[in-house]
C-alpha cells in the first residue's frame, strides 16, 4: 500500500494532480490511501510499502504557514518507508535535504525532453526516455513549477534528470537518500505514457 500525502490548497487543485495520481495508481491495481491531515493510521501501518507526496499550489518562497505541512513532517517520522516527491512535494524533500529553491516568478507549465538522464535510475525503467538527440521519439513529461530546485551539493543527494529550458539547465530528477528517497520536478500521473513511473516506485518500495 501507498501513503498519498494530499497537498491540495482546495478540492480539484489545479497543481497537486491528486485525482491522476490515484486514476495512475488504479490503472496499475496498486493500493493505496489519501489523506491530508495527521490521523491515526495504526490500522494500516504495517501494510504501507511507501509515500507519494503530492504537488500543490502552495508556494514554499512565499511566507506560508508551516502548520499547514505539520502532517507531511509527522508521516515522515511514523513511518520509515521509501519516498516520492512530485514537485511540490520534491521542493519539500529539497528543503528537508538542506536545498534551497529560487522562485522563477513566472510558472514553467509545458512538455520537455531530458537533456540529461541516468538510465539505471529505477524511477525510470521502461519510460523510453532519452535526451532528444539520441532517440527519435523520446518520452517528455509534464512539468508545471515556478519555484526551482537547487539541491545541497555538500550532501550525498544524486542529480539523475535534467532539462533545458530557455537556455539554462535545470536539475529536475532528484535521489535524495539512495534507493529510497526521490522526487521530480515533472509529472507522471499527467500523461498515460509516463505513470508508469508510479509502478516502479512500487516495485522499489516493495523491495525496501
Amino acid at each position: 500500500m501507498l501513503l498519498i500525502l494530499d497537498n491540495s490548497v482546495k478540492k480539484d487543485d489545479p497543481l497537486s494532480f491528486t485525482k491522476d495520481i490515484i486514476k495512475s495508481l488504479k490503472k496499475y491495481k496498486i493500493p493505496h490511501k489519501v489523506v491530508n491531515k495527521i490521523q491515526n493510521i495504526d490500522d494500516i501501518e504495517k501494510k504501507i510499502k511507501g509515500i507519494i507526496i503530492t504537488g500543490s499550489s502552495f508556494k514554499l518562497t512565499k511566507k506560508e504557514n508551516f502548520e499547514k505541512f505539520s502532517f507531511i513532517i509527522y508521516y515522515l517520522i511514523k513511518l520509515n518507508v521509501p519516498l516520492y516527491g512530485i514537485c511540490f512535494g520534491c521542493q519539500f524533500l529539497n528543503l528537508i535535504y538542506g536545498g534551497t529553491l529560487k522562485d522563477n516568478k513566472k510558472f514553467i507549465c509545458e512538455d520537455i525532453d531530458f537533456s540529461f538522464y541516468d538510465p539505471a535510475c529505477p524511477l525510470l525503467k521502461n519510460t523510453n526516455t532519452a535526451p532528444p538527440t539520441t532517440l527519435t521519439n523520446p518520452t517528455k513529461f509534464h512539468y508545471c513549477f515556478s519555484d526551482i530546485v537547487i539541491p545541497n551539493k555538500n550532501t550525498d543527494v544524486r542529480v539523475f534528470a535534467s532539462i533545458i529550458y530557455k537556455n539554462k539547465k535545470l536539475d529536475c530528477g532528484f535521489e535524495f537518500e539512495k534507493n529510497r528517497v526521490y522526487g521530480s520536478m515533472f509529472h507522471p500521473e499527467y500523461y498515460d505514457n509516463t505513470q508508469i513511473v508510479f509502478k516502479n516506485f512500487y516495485e522499489i518500495c516493495k523491495k525496501w
